[in-house]
This record gives structure tokens, C-alpha cells and sequence, in this order.
């Protein structure tokens, strides 16, 4: 009954939250509270209704690049630990018998909790990965807490700040701030490119 409970609580949480998106985020640059900016930035990555990139460059453009990054790193940190920490405790033993019928994730199950901070660490790095299903993943799997919380807080690092710098660099020069954005997605591009065709010479 608890787990029906808390993914209740979840689902009215995400409800609001959609509902209200564009007052929050609004709300975020007439409002100098830095705790509040972090509940806010952790409300955002917890219920993921907006990308959480342009999140990040709205507090960027208002606040600047410094404030903006480690108010995004600190409450997208604190929403991973709480998925982590409910799919963990709630969920685990249903969706974990689900994960070992699946033979391909199966095999890549075994990978991740045999290099559970190379695994959590590269799938942070990847933009194409919903970071949500990366926490909920972790928590599923044998993924020790304080590897999950150290490669977490360490992967989230590249991506928050050039995203923090793209918005507060918008303010002066919109076409600077468009320039780091098709830089960053055309790194990672090559990146997942390079991946694959060395997972294919694997194979």
C-alpha cells in the first residue's frame, strides 16, 4: 500500500508541477532565494514537465553562470537521490525480476554492476539518455549508493555548466549562446558515433 501511496503522492506532484511550469520557472527569475532556487531546480529534475537544458539557461541568463550551475547541479543531484532512493526501496524486487527476462538488458545489467561508476558516469555524459530512467535504473540494480551519488555529482558536472554559461552568455549575444549549444550536441554526437562503431567492431 505504501508504494501505491508514494507513486500517488509522484503523479499529483508531476501534475501540479506541469500545470504550473511556466509560473515556476517565472517564478525562478523575480525571486533572489537560493534555497528556493534549489527546491525549485530540484522540483524541475524530479518532474522532468521541460527540458531540464532550459532550465538551466533561464537561471543562467538570470542569475549568471556561477549561481545558476551549482544551484542546478545541487538540486538535480538532490532529485537523483530521491529517485534513486524510491526505486530502490519500493520497487526493486518487482522491476528487477522484470529487468532479468530481458535478455539483451539483462547481459547489460551484468556490465553495469560489474562497473557500476564507469556505467552511472557515461550515461550522465550521454544527452540522448533520459536521466530520470538513469536513476531509476540505478536504483533497480545493485548500485551502491555512494557510487551512484559520486559518479552522479560528477557526470552532471560538463553538461550544467556549458548549458549555465549558453544562458548567461544569451543575455549579450544570442547567437553566442546558439553557437554553444550546436557545439555541445555536436561533440556528443560524435561521441555516441565513435561508440557505436567501436560496439560494432566488438561484435
Amino acid at each position: 500500500m505504501r508504494k501505491w501511496l508514494w507513486l500517488l503522492l509522484y503523479v499529483l506532484l508531476a501534475g501540479v508541477t506541469f500545470i504550473y511550469r511556466y509560473e515556476l520557472l517565472a517564478w525562478t527569475d523575480q525571486n533572489q532565494s537560493i534555497p528556493l532556487l534549489i527546491i525549485i531546480a530540484m522540483l524541475f529534475a524530479l518532474v522532468p514537465v521541460i527540458p531540464y537544458k532550459f532550465v538551466i539557461a533561464a537561471l543562467g541568463y538570470s542569475y549568471g553562470t556561477t549561481t545558476a550551475a551549482w544551484v542546478c547541479w545541487v538540486g538535480t543531484t538532490l532529485a537523483a537521490l530521491l529517485v534513486y532512493a524510491g526505486a530502490r526501496y519500493a520497487f526493486r524486487h518487482q522491476a528487477r525480476t522484470y529487468l532479468d527476462r530481458i535478455r539483451g538488458l539483462s547481459r547489460f545489467t551484468t556490465w553495469m554492476e560489474a562497473h557500476p561508476f564507469m556505467g552511472i558516469m557515461t550515461l550522465r555524459l550521454l544527452p540522448v539518455v533520459p536521466q530520470t530512467a538513469v536513476n531509476i535504473y540505478a536504483g533497480i540494480t545493485y548500485t551502491p549508493f555512494w557510487v551512484f551519488m559520486v559518479a552522479t555529482a560528477i557526470g552532471k558536472m560538463p553538461a550544467i555548466l556549458i548549458f549555465a554559461y549558453a544562458g548567461a552568455q544569451a543575455e549579450t549575444s544570442i547567437w553566442g549562446s546558439l553557437l554553444i549549444f550546436v557545439g555541445y550536441f555536436a561533440i556528443m554526437g560524435l561521441v555516441l558515433l565513435l561508440f557505436r562503431v567501436r560496439s560494432q567492431k566488438k561484435t
